[in-house]
């Protein structure tokens, strides 16, 4: 797993949104550009519950697959 995606996941488990948009940021590839806009959209407009969090969760995995896929 990348560090920065671990990084970003640690942060989610603490509660850490906002930590969690600011690694994720730094490792974001273009073709995943629009999916993570709107779920960061979703961050600012206030959503901070478990299913969130999960889907937050299973993108960062689903990013970091496509960084070793190439």
């Amino acid at each position: 797993m990348h560090p920065l995606i671990q990084k970003a996941i640690n942060q989610l488990r603490s509660n850490n949104y906002r930590g969690y948009f600011e690694e994720m940021d730094m490792i974001i590839p273009s073709s995943m550009s629009t999916n993570y806009q709107e779920l960061k959209g979703f961050f600012v407009a206030g959503i901070k519950n478990e299913e969130f969090k999960e889907t937050l969760n299973m993108f960062a995995l689903e990013v970091d697959g496509k960084l070793y896929k190439g």
